[in-house]
């Protein structure tokens, strides 16, 4: 008896973990295989719009005086700006500002940007993790 009960608990326990980690399987992962977005990029449409988004609330909760960046998806001189000025605030230590958003610059707009859309920028940007 004593065996088959703790037969009965491992499964019980087996189960329980399944449960718990199926929620964890719809999580976002990193997209290294995301396209860099700026000039000369094929910049898709929601990694631009992630970039915009991210900023203007980086630079929002930040302090930064910066002008609201529309969030339209298109990479154009405004776009340029703000993500140099990222750079140079949050990563120059590591590489020059070029106002081009790879997987370094990625991260930082992941780790500092909107955590409500985590999920679908975390997929959109290149990242190195």
């Amino acid at each position: 008896m004593a065996i088959h009960s703790l037969v009965k608990r491992a499964a019980v326990a087996a189960a329980t973990a399944a449960v718990a980690v199926i929620p964890m399987a719809g999580t976002a992962s990193a997209n290294t295989d995301a396209g860099y977005v700026g000039y000369g990029q094929a910049n898709n449409w929601n990694a631009v719009y992630c970039v915009q988004a991210e900023l203007n609330y980086y630079f929002y909760n930040q302090g930064v005086r910066f002008p609201t960046l529309a969030e339209d998806g298109s990479f154009g001189p405004a776009t340029y700006n703000a993500v140099l000025v990222f750079q140079n605030r949050l990563i120059s230590y590591t590489k020059h500002a070029d106002g081009e958003v790879g997987p370094l610059t990625g991260d930082m707009l992941i780790a500092y940007g909107d955590p409500s859309m985590y999920g679908n920028c975390r997929n959109a940007l290149p990242t190195t993790y």
